[in-house]
């Protein structure tokens, strides 16, 4: 690699999902960890099938994004409530003060990878959804999430709920 492709590099994560995988600016995401216990909780928003029970994460009441549920809603979620996941702990940026963090619950361990210009593009395909684009990356087929969409869905979420 040249050293001119070196610096337009991008550190990134892909993580499996149970079908498929996305890819995340590393710098996006904090840590990852689990949910504490095989407790069962009540969905906090039945209505929204891929949002969770939130998570505590450093005294902080975490939103917890199902993607396998948000990237393909039409799948049967039965199973998932057995399986381990882990909790990708998300840098929120559009409005810090009122949403700090939110989760992403993914199957997988983050593999870190570079992106560049040139192992990176858009896929046109159905595959594609309002929360995700397509893409082929350091040679995966990959959802690249649109983390704005997700935040600001959460934060009308949440403005909703103090109404």
């Amino acid at each position: 690699m040249s050293d001119d492709a070196q610096t337009q590099a991008v550190e990134a994560v892909i993580v499996q999902l149970d079908t498929g995988s996305i890819l995340l600016p590393r710098s996006a995401f904090l840590e990852v960890t689990t949910r504490a216990g095989a407790v069962e909780q009540d969905a906090e928003h039945p209505e929204i099938p891929w949002l969770e029970p939130s998570l505590v994460w450093q005294d902080v009441q975490v939103p917890v994004i199902n993607v396998n549920q948000l990237l393909d809603p039409g799948r049967d979620s039965g199973d998932d409530r057995r399986r381990f996941t882990r909790l990708l702990v998300m840098q929120a940026v559009m409005q810090p003060e009122h949403l700090p963090f939110y989760a992403l619950e993914v199957r997988g361990t983050p593999h870190p990878v570079q992106i560049t210009p040139q192992n990176i593009y858009a896929l046109e395909d159905s595959d594609a959804t309002p929360w995700s684009w397509r893409v082929k990356a350091s040679g995966v087929t990959t959802h690249l999430l649109r983390l704005d969409t997700l935040e600001q869905r959460l934060l009308e979420i949440a403005e909703a709920q103090q109404a």
